[in-house]
């Protein structure tokens, strides 16, 4: 780089002070015959243009547009008895500031929006409760507001259509959260939580792909302390169990907690996790861990050449239902 920074407009000018070449500024100002870069980081003085159909010129005076809010977090807020100074205003101007509140109230609430403020409330609480990311809630947002608009909420609960959004923007984002775990947070019956979901993919086409098994895992290996050796070989079982399409037709959940019971169970032989509680932790039955124990067992030898599961230990695997 050059030892004195060079600007095209501070600088003053219009050539290379090494070989007299033309200047060039993109990212950095650097001459265009000889290469040398006579300023690295140069200030962009240009206006930010976030919003062109702003009327001050596209410039950008306030926070980005969401659609998590009602409001698109876009509205003015009218104050009572003090002005932006802090000091108290007259009698004639409160009432003026409270017929003007009125006006803005009234013009809010139009028959859509008055669904929609609680609406996104809601999709706001389950989202709080079930600890989703901003993404989650932005994404189911969006759904709510979409469903809104083909005036799909006719004869619906808001509630479960805010809860049928969250999950399926959950999935949009590939973000694992169970039906079982949104209905449960949800004001509505569960029964009502599926069936708008149903409903929701239907009439707005929204596509959601199958969840990977190996998806799961995490939640697993957090909800019942798992090491990470286990859950790499429970992922290396994963990857053969995909590579021989013995994954389709069933319940990601259930392949998963099937990887991560076969693994234990072959690993050394221990039985300090059983079906129960694996059962548990992936909110499924324990037949169907034993089911998958029972496909995933012959599996694991093609692990051990990755380096997985030894395969001596496969002969300690016997079937049993760890006392149930």
């Amino acid at each position: 780089m050059y030892r004195q920074s060079h600007t095209k407009w501070n600088g003053g000018i219009d050539s290379c002070p090494e070989c007299g070449g033309r200047i060039v500024s993109g990212g950095e100002i650097v001459c265009r015959d000889c290469g040398i870069v006579l300023d690295a980081s140069p200030t962009d003085r240009r206006p930010r243009r976030t919003r062109p159909q702003a009327r001050d010129g596209g410039r950008a005076t306030g926070g980005p547009l969401t659609p998590m809010y009602a409001n698109r977090r876009l509205s003015s807020y009218i104050g009572r008895g003090r002005d932006a100074r802090g000091s108290h205003v007259s009698e004639r101007t409160r009432r003026r500031l409270r017929r003007q509140r009125t006006r803005q109230r009234r013009a809010a609430r139009s028959a859509n929006k008055q669904t929609l403020q609680p609406g996104l409330a809601e999709v706001a609480r389950v989202c709080a409760v079930l600890d989703a990311t901003s993404t989650v809630r932005e994404s189911a947002s969006v759904l709510f507001r979409e469903a809104l608009a083909e005036n799909l909420l006719y004869g619906r609960a808001y509630e479960s259509i805010a809860g049928a959004s969250v999950y399926l923007g959950a999935r949009r984002v590939q973000v694992v959260r169970t039906l079982t775990e949104v209905a449960k947070v949800s004001r509505c019956p569960s029964n009502s939580v599926r069936r708008d979901v149903r409903f929701l993919q239907r009439k707005l086409a929204v596509a959601t792909g199958p969840v990977s098994p190996t998806a799961y895992l995490p939640r697993l290996q957090s909800t019942l302390g798992l090491n990470e050796q286990l859950v790499r070989q429970a992922r290396q079982l994963l990857a053969v169990v995909v590579d021989r399409n013995c994954h389709s037709g069933r319940d990601p959940k259930g392949v998963a907690a099937g990887a991560i019971y076969t693994v234990a169970r072959l690993e050394n032989g221990s039985r300090d996790l059983t079906q129960s509680e694996v059962a548990t932790a992936a909110d499924i039955t324990a037949e169907t861990v034993r089911a998958r124990f029972d496909e995933f067992q012959p599996l694991c030898p093609d692990c051990s050449n990755e380096g997985g599961i030894p395969s001596s230990a496969g002969s300690d695997g016997d079937q049993t239902a760890d006392g149930e």
